[in-house]
């Protein structure tokens, strides 16, 4: 254990990647990575007090797939390791979704982990990825034209749910430590194989690269590291506009996009598609392209499991339904409408300011009849506006306004105590309730806000 534990010990402390109490989900297939490191982890529980499960995954897709299985129990119960077994029928998996057998088996794997760190508030997973696991995925990403994203390839600490240890040891390193310690581990014949794109880079590539620059992996890990920040920066701001901009955890208006950088765009765009669709598979450069071009072209944007509407200047998913609201308005104050993910606000006031837009309006308050009610506009709804001769349909009006028909609902209409039209948001206020005068106060300013 000298040969690794003292700097494992360290890294975990100064990452604070184990804590007290902690509950921890190991990836653990029996491979010489994960062998050392749930050794490892033993050893640190004498330290740190922490429940330690072990998660064997069968994908099914080898012959040997049994006798690894069989492996994997022997291990664990050799050594007091809680395990936790599953399997899927990953060709299958990967015939319905169209993906790689790779990213196919991946997939399932993380499934299941993730399944099982559901079980336990606050459980976290724990690979066995190695700083050469590293490199290779570097490698893969870089033959497959990632952005920030993919290069960023494996993160030691990922949004504090998947820790990864070993990043700081190579497979030199940890070969060193299980030939100093007499440990076995299962040899999975797959590794040797031509047919993934790793195993080529594993076995050809890096080799070479080696024989240039001995210290490639070290390299790597440092570029990675930046990389990372990067990435991290760019999505934490991506995640901020969401945050600002998003209405009801879907509907996104394209102003959120005005004046920003490309690669600022793309962030954007990316955390959007992820927020709406749940996840970025099946997702590439090319629909990250598509959703901004569609930002000028409005011709929309499908992917796998999404259907995206550009249209008015706004972004939301073809099949979005917005329910029928009303609300009651008693007196001035701040007036939320669940439904829309929008605040109406009455203020009242002594002088009387022209309010910026059609978001907002001023009445004279002795015309108004309290309560009020805020509600959904209907297609039998009209008013006269105010400078227009004539009622008009409410419907008609939103349009005008700029909202497209599934999205009419966010602009709510307001009602005087007599169930007359007041006014509808986006829109100019019904005649009879217009501004007398500059004396006619006191008034009462409207405002609906996201």
């Amino acid at each position: 254990m000298k040969l690794l534990f003292p700097e494992f010990k360290k890294n975990i402390e100064r990452h604070e990647l184990v804590r007290p109490g902690d509950t921890l989900i190991l990836g653990f297939s029996g491979g010489k990575d994960s062998v050392t490191l749930a050794l490892l982890l033993l050893e640190l529980q004498k330290h740190t007090p922490f429940r330690l499960i072990a998660a064997y995954f069968n994908h099914r897709l080898r012959a040997d797939a049994g006798d690894e299985e069989k492996w994997v129990h022997r291990f664990c119960a050799g050594r007091g390791i809680e395990l936790k077994t599953g399997r899927r029928d990953v060709k299958r998996f990967r015939e319905e979704s169209g993906l790689n057998l790779e990213h196919a088996a991946s997939l399932s794997r993380y499934d299941f982990f993730n399944a099982l760190a559901a079980k336990t508030p606050g459980a976290r997973i724990a690979t066995a990825h190695s700083r050469s696991d590293l490199a290779e995925t570097f490698f893969i990403k870089l033959f497959r034209g990632s952005g920030l994203q993919g290069l960023s390839a494996i993160f030691q600490n990922k949004e504090k749910k998947i820790i990864r240890p070993l990043l700081i040891f190579s497979e030199k390193e940890i070969l060193a430590f299980l030939q100093r310690n007499r440990l076995e581990c299962y040899q999975d014949p797959t590794n040797l194989q031509q047919d993934f794109l790793r195993n080529r880079i594993r076995h050809d590539l890096l080799p070479v690269i080696n024989g240039i620059e001995p210290e490639i992996e070290e390299r790597i890990f440092r570029t990675v590291l930046l990389i990372q920040d990067e990435f991290d920066h760019f999505q934490g701001e991506a995640r901020a506009g969401l945050e600002a901009n998003l209405l009801l955890g879907a509907i996104l208006p394209a102003r959120a996009f005005a004046g920003l950088h490309p690669a600022q765009a793309r962030h954007l765009a990316r955390e959007c598609l992820r927020r709406l669709k749940g996840d970025l598979l099946g997702v590439g450069f090319e629909h990250i392209a598509g959703f901004l071009d569609s930002l000028d072209t409005g011709r929309g944007l499908s992917l796998p499991g999404l259907n995206l509407k550009f249209a008015k200047g706004w972004i939301f998913p073809e099949k979005i339904r917005i329910a029928d609201y009303q609300l009651e308005i008693t007196g001035p104050g701040a007036w939320p409408v669940a439904e829309i993910g929008r605040v109406i606000t009455l203020k009242r006031t002594k002088r009387f300011r022209l309010p910026g837009d059609n978001s907002q309006v001023v009445f004279p308050e002795a015309k108004l009849l309290f309560p009020l009610r805020a509600r959904s506009a209907s297609a039998t709804d009209k008013y006269r506006k105010i400078h227009s001769p004539y009622a008009q349909s409410v419907f008609e009006m939103i349009r005008s306004s700029g909202l497209p028909a599934p999205l009419r609902r966010l602009a709510p209409l307001l009602e005087n105590g007599d169930g007359e039209i007041l006014w509808v948001c986006g829109s100019p206020v019904a005649a009879p309730f217009a501004m007398d005068g500059p004396s006619s106060g006191p008034f009462v300013q409207v405002a609906v806000t996201p």
